[in-house]
C-alpha cells in the first residue's frame, strides 16, 4: 500500500472535536515509514492543510468534500462551483423548516449547514425540483455540492498526479461522505462510530471510536502493511 485518504472529523477528532494527538502522530509515523497519508476533508482545504504542513503528513490535502484540492498555502484547486449549492442552500430555507448555515471558515464550492433540519425531506425537495446537487452528511454539518463531486474525485486526482493506482490506497472514515473513497481504494476501514451503511462497504471495522479508533486503525494498517509496532516508534 502507497497511500491513505484519511477523513478528519469523527475520525481524527473526539466527540468534543479536539484532535486525538495519539493518531496524528500515529499518522506521522506511518507517513515517515513511506506511505503517504492525504487528509481527505469536508472541511475547508486550508484547514486540512495547515493541519497537514504542521504534523508531518502529505502537503496534498482534499477539502469540501471533494470540492477542492490544496498543495501549497496559496495553490487552492476548485473542482466544482458554488453557484447551485447556493441555489439549492436558498431554495431549502424557504421550503423547510430549521435550514440554517454552519459558521465555518468560507467554501469555494459548497454550502454547510448545521444538522438541524430532516435531511431526508431536504433531499425530496431537491430531487423533485431538479436542483442538480448533492445533500449529504458528514455527521459533523450537512453540505451541499455539485452533483457527482464527493471526496473520491478530489483523491483520484491527487493519486493520478502521484501515478498511484487506487488499489493501492487505503480509506479510513466514519461517514456516508467516505463511501465513495472506500469503493475506489484497495482497502478501507470504518472507525467503530460510522453508521451501519458505512460499516457495510468497509474492508474492516475498528473496535474503539473516533480518534482512538484512528490509531487503531493505523497501527492496523502498520500491522498489516509494514509489520511494524506504531508505539515502539513513539518511544
Amino acid at each position: 500500500m502507497k497511500c491513505i485518504a484519511l477523513d478528519f472529523d469523527g475520525t481524527l477528532t473526539e466527540a468534543d472535536n479536539r484532535i486525538n494527538l495519539e493518531a496524528i502522530w500515529s499518522a506521522s509515523i506511518i507517513e515517515r515509514m513511506g506511505i503517504q497519508v492525504i487528509l481527505v476533508s469536508g472541511r475547508s482545504s486550508q484547514e486540512m492543510f495547515f493541519l497537514a504542513n504542521h504534523t508531518g503528513l502529505s502537503p496534498y490535502v482534499v477539502g469540501e468534500n471533494g470540492g477542492t484540492i490544496q498543495t501549497s498555502p496559496s495553490t487552492i484547486k476548485l473542482l466544482a462551483s458554488k453557484e447551485k449549492p447556493s441555489m439549492a442552500f436558498e431554495y431549502l430555507s424557504k421550503n423547510l423548516d430549521n435550514v440554517e448555515l454552519l459558521d465555518a471558515f468560507p467554501r469555494h464550492t459548497e454550502i454547510v449547514m448545521k444538522r438541524t433540519f430532516d435531511i431526508e425531506a431536504g433531499r425530496k425537495l431537491l430531487k423533485e425540483k431538479n436542483m442538480n446537487v448533492e445533500l449529504v452528511d458528514s455527521q459533523h454539518s450537512f453540505h451541499i455540492t455539485e452533483k457527482n463531486i464527493n471526496k473520491s474525485v478530489g483523491f483520484k486526482q491527487i493519486i493520478n498526479k502521484l501515478k498511484i493506482e487506487p488499489n493501492d490506497c487505503i480509506a479510513i472514515g466514519d461517514s456516508e461522505t467516505d463511501i465513495p473513497l472506500f469503493e475506489m481504494c484497495g482497502y478501507s476501514i470504518a472507525v467503530q462510530n460510522a453508521s451501519e451503511i458505512v460499516k457495510k462497504t468497509a474492508t474492516h471495522i475498528t473496535k474503539f471510536s473516533r480518534g482512538k479508533g484512528a490509531k487503531e486503525a493505523l497501527q492496523h494498517v502498520a500491522d498489516k502493511f509494514l509489520k511494524i509496532n506504531l508505539d515502539d516508534k513513539q518511544h
